[in-house]
C-alpha cells in the first residue's frame, strides 16, 4: 500500500535541524553589495515565479569557490554601468562557486527559484559532494542515510538564501510497475524512492529529467513511455511530487503513425528525389501532444522549452501523410502551451535570435542569448501575457551557452544578472 509522505512536524523538524546545522558549522557565504535587482511596480512576472535552471551556471557550482580557498577563481561579475551596459565587465574579483555562494549571487540577481541539473558540486566547497548511489552497475544502499543528510545541507543553504527548489533533471528509472520484463526492479523502485525523499527534502513540487518521454517518432512507443510516465507519477503520488520530461525540438515533430508510403519529394524542399523512398505515413499530430492526448491531465506534467519549441517551429514544417504527399503544418508554441496551460507548469525561459543564414527546415533556426536580450526573436512578453492563470506557471531562466570557460569564468552568473533583471523589468 502505497504511503502518504506528506511533511509530519518530525519531518519538518529534520529538515529544520539540517539548516540549524549549515549555520552551526559553516561560516556566511561571501556578501554580495545588496540587492542588484528590484521590481517594477507591476511585475509580469510574480517575484516569487521567477527562477533559472542551474545547468546554466553549471561552471560555477563545479568550481571551488571564495570560502577558504587561498586562490579563487578570479573574473568579471559587472561594474558599475552593469547590467545597463552588458559590457562593462568590471574589475577582476573572486568569483563564488558551489551551491551555498551561487545561491546567494541567484538570489541577489532577482531569483526566487532554482531548478537542479543534478545534485553535485565541487568536493571543496561547503558542504562537500553527494556520496555515490551505484558503483559499477550496482545500488549502494549503504549510502542513503549520507545522501539524504546531503539533502538537508542543501536545503538550509536554499532557506538561507531565500530560495525555493522547484525541480531537477535527474534520475527516472528505466523500468516501472506493469513494465516489460516482469515490470519495475528492486533496485530501480529502491533508488527512485530516495530520490523522491531527497526532492521532498528539498522541498521540491516537481521532478523530472532533461529529456523527452521517448527519443522516438514511433506512435508505439510513445504509447509504451505514456504507461510508464503515467505508472511513475502514480509512485511520486505519495510524495506529493510530480515527474516531468522535457521537451527539446524533436518532440514537437511529427508522430509516426500510420502506413508504409511511397514518397517521391523532398520533405523540406518539395523538389523531386532522385528516386522514390518508403516512409512510414504521417497523421499531422506532434508528438508530445499526442503524448497529453493519451495521458491523464490531471497526472503528468511537462515543461516545455520555449526556445526549443521555436526551434521545432523551424525544423517540422511538412510531413508526409498517409498517402505520401507532402503536408505544411506550421507549429505555433504560443497556441501549443495556450490551449492546455495546466499541463505545462514548468518553462525553460531560454531566449534566443533567428539565423537567417538557415533556411527553414534546416538547423536549429536560432542561437542562445541572454533572457530578454535586445537581440531576441522570441516574444516572450505575448507568451507570458496571455498564458493563463497567472502565477501558475514557473518560468526557469536557461542558457547552453552561458558559461564563459577559462577566458571568461564570470560569464554565466553576469548573464544571470541580466536575465534576472530584464525577467523583473517585464511590466504588466
Amino acid at each position: 500500500m502505497a504511503q502518504d509522505h506528506r511533511l509530519s512536524r518530525r519531518r519538518l523538524l529534520t529538515i529544520s535541524a539540517g539548516t540549524l546545522a549549515v549555520a552551526a558549522v559553516a561560516p556566511s557565504a561571501p556578501a554580495l553589495a545588496g540587492e542588484l535587482v528590484s521590481n517594477v511596480p507591476n511585475p509580469l512576472l510574480p517575484p516569487g515565479k521567477r527562477g533559472t535552471i542551474l545547468y546554466t551556471q553549471r561552471d560555477a557550482t563545479g568550481r571551488r569557490g571564495i570560502w577558504n580557498n587561498p586562490a579563487p577563481t578570479m573574473g568579471h561579475l559587472g561594474g558599475p554601468n552593469f547590467p545597463a551596459d552588458p559590457n562593462d565587465l568590471g574589475p577582476l574579483v573572486p568569483l563564488p562557486g558551489g551551491f551555498r555562494e551561487v545561491f546567494q549571487f541567484l538570489a541577489n540577481a532577482g531569483f526566487k527559484q532554482v531548478e537542479f541539473a543534478g545534485y553535485g558540486q565541487h568536493a571543496e566547497n561547503q558542504g562537500g559532494s553527494p556520496p555515490p548511489l551505484t558503483a559499477s552497475g550496482q545500488l549502494l544502499r549503504e549510502n542513503f542515510p549520507a545522501y539524504l543528510n546531503y539533502a538537508r545541507t542543501l536545503r538550509g543553504f536554499l532557506d538561507e538564501a531565500g530560495l525555493e527548489a522547484i525541480g531537477n533533471h535527474g534520475f527516472i528509472p528505466n523500468s516501472w510497475p506493469g513494465g516489460p520484463n516482469g515490470g519495475m526492479t528492486t533496485d530501480d523502485y529502491d533508488r527512485f524512492q530516495i530520490e523522491l525523499e531527497f526532492a521532498s527534502i528539498l522541498g521540491m513540487p516537481f521532478m523530472g529529467t532533461g529529456g523527452d518521454p521517448t527519443g522516438s517518432s514511433a506512435k508505439e512507443a510513445w504509447d509504451v513511455a505514456a504507461q510508464k510516465w503515467e505508472a511513475i507519477n502514480d509512485l511520486a503520488t505519495p510524495w506529493r511530487i510530480s515527474i516531468y520530461p522535457h521537451n527539446h525540438a524533436d518532440a514537437y515533430g511529427f508522430l509516426q503513425d500510420g502506413p508504409m508510403v511511397q514518397v517521391t519529394v523532398d520533405r523540406v524542399t518539395g523538389a523531386p528525389l532522385p528516386q522514390p523512398q518508403m516512409v512510414r505515413g504521417e497523421s499531422g499530430i506532434r508528438k508530445m501532444q499526442y503524448y497529453l492526448d493519451i495521458t491523464p491531465s490531471t497526472k503528468c506534467y511537462c515543461e516545455i522549452d520555449i526556445y526549443w519549441a521555436h526551434s521545432a517551429q523551424h525544423r517540422f514544417r511538412w510531413y508526409y501523410d498517409w498517402n505520401g504527399q507532402r503536408q505544411e503544418s506550421i507549429f505555433s508554441p504560443i497556441d501549443q502551451i495556450a490551449a492546455q496551460p495546466l499541463r505545462y507548469p514548468l518553462y525553460h525561459a531560454k531566449d534566443g535570435e533567428r539565423r537567417d543564414e538557415q533556411p527553414v527546415g534546416v538547423g536549429e533556426g536560432y542561437r542562445m542569448i541572454p533572457f530578454g536580450d535586445p537581440r531576441s526573436d522570441i516574444d516572450y512578453d505575448a507568451i507570458f501575457r496571455r498564458h493563463r492563470p497567472r502565477g501558475y506557471h514557473n518560468p526557469n531562466y536557461e542558457d547552453d551557452t552561458a558559461p564563459g570557460g577559462a577566458a571568461d569564468p564570470g560569464r554565466s552568473l553576469r548573464h544571470a544578472v541580466i536575465s534576472g533583471t530584464n525577467m523583473a523589468n517585464m511590466a504588466r
